[in-house]
């Protein structure tokens, strides 16, 4: 939990007591302390989002890897194998880029 802080009367500034500028000091303080943390936390925002499109790029990019996957014929045609292998990486290229067009979405 955060610092509790006594309240502030504001009546009390008009005597301007030491008791009253100890606790705007604090409060002060706890100002500058929060205003620090909110400034950190947009930072790491920022960083996270900056990382979050470059794996974005990079998803993608292999995506694109996977779907334009083929074996060399040897031959006329490719083997059962290497149709399935070839549709395999397709589909999972398609699946790859539909998490990436939600996350986008996101």
């Amino acid at each position: 939990m955060g610092v509790v802080l006594p309240p502030l009367e504001f009546t009390e500034c008009l005597n301007d007591s030491p008791y009253f500028r100890e606790n705007l000091h604090k409060h002060e303080r706890e100002f500058e302390k929060t205003n620090q943390h909110i400034k950190r936390i947009i930072k790491e925002v920022k960083d996270l989002l900056a990382a979050a499109k470059q794996l974005s790029t990079a998803q993608r990019s292999f995506a694109k890897c996977l779907k334009g996957f083929t074996f060399e014929c040897i031959g006329g045609t490719q083997t059962d194998d290497e149709q399935v292998i070839c549709k395999s990486l397709n589909n999972f290229s398609d699946l790859i880029l539909q998490v990436e067009d939600e996350r986008d979405r996101m």
